[in-house]
């Protein structure tokens, strides 16, 4: 289809797996060939290689229907990567197809590097391999001959043979004809939205014949081509095995069995399969795939794409199959059976466990949970026994999926807020920074470029910044008491159940000690006796149909159901078929709670609008423009130091007290500190956070009143306060401070 996009700046090319990895991918520009790329792959799996002379940080792959799909950096955006277009990984690519071609041949030992000869990596792949110092050099920059002529001689040296290859673009590949009578160069192409090797010779006359590495093999006197014509490529009397090149997507597979793993060390993996290619018969085959490829699960079916050979198997090497394909990339379908394919049958899905494993938000709240204690005793946890407090094995979570849920533990990094990774350490090891604190760092918004005497200083600032945190606050004479609450039982009953509706959108649960706290009061202003008298009135009327979201609330250091029976005897609940216990009433009334709030939110009604402020309110909040300018110094401050910050920090310095401030004071200041932004700038409100590091609740409101869309659900809300939030950090980070 044809593209009116020409934006050179767009990123076409990624790695997966890590920021580091070899292993490249080149996104197609069509929409349809973008939903074919992205089968088995998720948004988060590619990155701006450093390999591709990238920042390392995670790329978002973006499909476009009018323009070209491309890679986008997520912000804020500094890398200074400059080769972004659809050859930028053609030296991945090669390295990559050398070490196959060499595996192939029956090479061992292969080891690829791409060193940077000053201009960032992609100017050279080398591919070292075989018993005796062998060496494949690419050249695919540019070199001064006398520079080349001294790389020549010294990896001679250093090697019992050096075969040289040359970029599409080398002119040194005119002085290797004039010394040998030929030069070999190679080339990418994009064939079926993936990126070719190709393989050129080069003659006297200066012209180039074209062919593929897997026509091609090497002898002792360098890659041989059939241009050459050196020896004969499958001809008669000839030993090399018939192999066929299949097309990619053309064939399925579901595999019964892996074949155990050669003693010589191989880099691939065996697997006994039933593949069918489309219009043709089921055939038993091995499949061999790359061994960091996922090992193919028997309940799936899978679709080898990219380029793949497919060789007969006779004679001793044929036990139980008559096929062997070589493949590269293998995909697994979102179903278990294709009108392509009728008679592959995978086996049958395992019946799923008894307790399903608990989602991210789950794990990240037991995390919080089993730290806050940790933090008390002034203690460290090991990583092992923080994943088994979730119920899960150690093993179930991948060093990557770890950092990703200790970033999610602690993310937003803010003013005053401790990084409760600082408590985990490895079993086994000794005290200090462990060996992943320094990406979780990166993850919530430390520079990545820390040296380790700075992750320890981090780590150990943190760590007392936590167990500080977590002290206990001594209870004062002058607290509340049950006497002189500021709110009657029955506000007090209303401030209760509507954040328990916010607390079951968010499918979580919330400590007794937390829902007082958010309502000014401390844990000793209420009995044990009213506290389950309150908890009750919040579920009354009761009826059998209506979610009890007393169920979400625990007390610490008793079990999650404990409070929950007494309120349910208060209310004059009794067993029945469904819930003969309370822990089955707890359970069920939780997931009832989480249910009901799940649909009310796909209704997306209008968020209730910040109470309109009283005279003396208003006056604070618009008229003093001192308070508002004070605030504003605030947090242009804090979006340049990258944090988020709360009231404490701004009433203070306002010189003003949390208590002169309430919500609709604190939204109308808000309000005017970004209004002369409105509705196009960025919005410094989306860097203040409430009481325990969530977002203000009136932030719906303040996007209203500043003209901005409004009135959205709250994953809606909470993608555009992070957004706004990107974009203050991005304004500021640079800017000198500017008096006001």
């Amino acid at each position: 289809m044809p593209f009116e996009d020409e934006d050179t700046r767009k990123v076409r090319t990624a790695v997966t797996g890590r920021a580091d990895s070899d292993w490249p991918v080149f996104l197609p520009y069509d929409h349809d060939e973008f939903d074919r790329f992205m089968r088995g792959r998720s948004r988060d799996d590619f990155y701006c290689g450093t390999l591709l002379g990238g920042c390392g940080k995670k790329l978002t792959a973006k499909r476009y229907l009018d323009k070209k799909c491309h890679f986008a950096h997520r912000p804020p955006v500094h890398c200074r990567r400059t080769a972004t277009g659809e050859d930028s990984a053609d030296h991945l690519y090669i390295g990559q197809a050398l070490q196959r071609w060499l595996s192939g041949q029956g090479y061992r030992r292969i080891k690829v590097g791409y060193p940077d000869a000053g201009q960032g990596p992609g100017g050279i792949v080398e591919v070292r391999f075989g018993p005796v110092a062998r060496m494949i050099r690419v050249q695919l920059a540019r070199m001064p001959v006398h520079q080349w002529r001294t790389a020549r001689e010294r990896l001679t040296d250093q090697h019992s043979l050096v075969h040289w290859v040359y970029g599409p673009d080398s002119g040194l590949a005119h002085n290797e004809v004039e010394a040998l009578g030929h030069a070999i160069r190679f080339s990418c192409r994009t064939v079926s939205g993936h990126r070719e090797v190709y393989v050129g010779t080069q003659d006297r006359d200066h012209q180039v014949e074209w062919t593929e590495l897997t026509a091609c093999r090497l002898t002792d006197q360098g890659i041989l081509t059939p241009h050459l014509h050196a020896a004969p490529i499958g001809g008669n009397g000839s030993s090399d095995p018939v192999v066929f090149s299949l097309a990619p997507g053309s064939v399925a597979f579901t595999v019964d069995v892996d074949v155990p793993p050669s003693a010589d060390g191989s880099v691939r993996r065996l697997y006994m399969a039933d593949a069918q290619p489309v219009g043709s018969a089921v055939v038993r085959a091995r499949i061999s795939l790359p061994s960091g490829c996922p090992a193919p699960l028997p309940h799936k079916l899978y679709l080898i794409e990219g380029p793949a050979r497919l060789t007969p198997l006779v004679g001793p090497d044929a036990p139980g199959a008559d096929w062997l394909i070589h493949a590269e990339v293998v995909s697994a379908l979102p179903q278990r059976a294709d009108i392509r394919w009728p008679s592959l049958r995978p086996a049958p899905v395992r019946a799923a466990p008894a307790e399903p494993p608990l989602d991210a938000t789950s794990v990240v709240a037991l995390f919080r949970e089993k730290l806050h204690v940790t933090a008390r005793s002034r203690g460290l946890v090991n990583w092992e026994t923080l994943v088994r407090h979730t119920g899960a094995a150690p093993a179930d979570i991948t060093p990557e999926e770890r950092v990703r849920l200790l970033v999610a533990l602690d993310y937003p990094r803010a003013e005053g807020k401790p990084v409760l990774s600082s408590l985990v350490k490895l079993a086994g090891e000794r005290p200090g920074p462990a060996p992943f604190f320094k990406d979780v760092l990166t993850g919530i918004g430390w520079d990545p470029g820390l040296s380790p005497s700075q992750v320890e200083r981090i780590w150990i600032q943190e760590r007392e910044a936590a167990y500080a945190f977590a002290a206990p606050s001594e209870p004062t004479p002058s607290g509340p008491t049950p006497a002189d609450l500021s709110q009657s039982e029955e506000a007090l009953v209303a401030a209760f159940r509507e954040h328990l509706q916010l607390v079951a959108h968010g499918r979580s649960m919330v400590k007794w000690e937390t829902l007082l706290k958010r309502q000014g009061l401390r844990a000793s202003a209420i009995s044990d006796e009213d506290r389950v008298r309150l908890l009750a009135a919040v579920d009354r009327p009761y009826r059998r149909d209506r979610p009890l979201l007393s169920a979400l609330v625990r007390v610490e250091g008793r079990g999650r159901s404990e409070l929950f029976g007494a309120v349910l005897a208060q209310l004059g609940w009794k067993p029945d078929a469904r819930t003969p216990t309370v822990a089955a009433a707890w359970r069920a009334e939780r997931d009832r709670a989480y249910a009901v709030a799940r649909s009310s939110a796909r209704k997306a009604p209008a968020p209730p609008v910040v109470a309109k402020p009283s005279a003396a309110q208003a006056e604070l909040a618009a008229s003093q423009s001192a308070v508002v300018q004070a605030v504003r110094r605030a947090l242009i401050d804090a979006a340049r130091r990258q944090v988020c910050v709360g009231w404490h920090t701004l009433a203070a310095a306002a010189d003003r007290t949390l208590h002169d401030l309430s919500d609709a004071a604190r939204a109308s200041i808000l309000v005017a500190v970004d209004r002369p932004a409105a509705p196009d700038g960025v919005l410094l409100s989306s860097l203040v956070i409430a009481a325990g590091h969530a977002p203000v609740p009136y932030f719906d409101d303040i996007l209203r009143r500043l003209g901005h869309p409004h009135g959205l659900r709250p994953i809606e809300l909470g993608q555009v306060r992070k957004r706004e939030m990107a974009r203050a950090f991005e304004a500021y980070r640079s800017l000198d401070t500017k008096p006001l």
